[in-house]
């Protein structure tokens, strides 16, 4: 499939190396090199960050292939408006943020706190917008809540992956209790 002259694939890798960049303040991905701390934690096993990348994938897969489905599931009005660009849109944003999280493991500690607290951020922002579209009228009261609960789940699942997160890290940087050695008694 293309997008903008592009293979979709490509598309999507550009907008999560964009992503990876702007919140690394232009510095590439490093990994493994002298200096970083690199998590020893394998953070894909974290169930809620498992639920949030596949939330993320789900919700880019919808929106991308089957916007007018997802505009009737969410009782929007899609034709004659332009939900049907911004479906798309909100799709690449998941797919991108879906694939960051899948290649986090490449990431330092606090690069890999970052990108999770990004996604909470845009996650609450995007709960913020449903709820006051709500308010506005724009939209039914139906679709308002059917939207804010899956943006706010996704920042339940975000806010969980972070905290597992810390809690990975912090058992990490634990000391070990070991055996005393012979010269120990000297």
């Amino acid at each position: 499939m293309n997008y903008l002259g592009k293979p979709f694939d490509a598309v999507v890798a550009d907008q999560v190396e964009f992503l990876t960049r702007h919140l690394l303040n232009n510095r590439p991905v490093r990994s493994g090199l002298k200096g970083f701390s690199m998590s020893k934690f394998p953070l894909h096993l974290v169930p809620s960050r498992r639920a949030l990348t596949t939330g993320r994938f789900i919700v880019a897969a919808t929106h991308l292939f089957t916007p007018r489905l997802a505009a009737r599931v969410f009782q929007l009005t899609a034709s004659g408006t332009p939900a049907i660009p911004y479906a798309r849109m909100f799709a690449i944003r998941n797919a991108a943020l879906g694939l960051g999280l899948l290649r986090m493991d490449g990431l330092t500690r606090p690069q890999q706190q970052q990108f999770l607290a990004v996604n909470i951020v845009m996650d609450s922002v995007d709960a913020a917008a449903f709820l006051a579209a709500g308010l506005r009228g724009d939209v039914s009261r139906k679709s308002t809540m059917l939207s804010a609960a899956v943006a706010l789940s996704a920042v339940v699942a975000g806010t969980t992956a972070l905290i597992e997160h810390k809690q990975a890290a912090a058992q990490e940087t634990e000391p070990t209790a070991t055996a005393p050695s012979d010269s120990d008694w000297k």
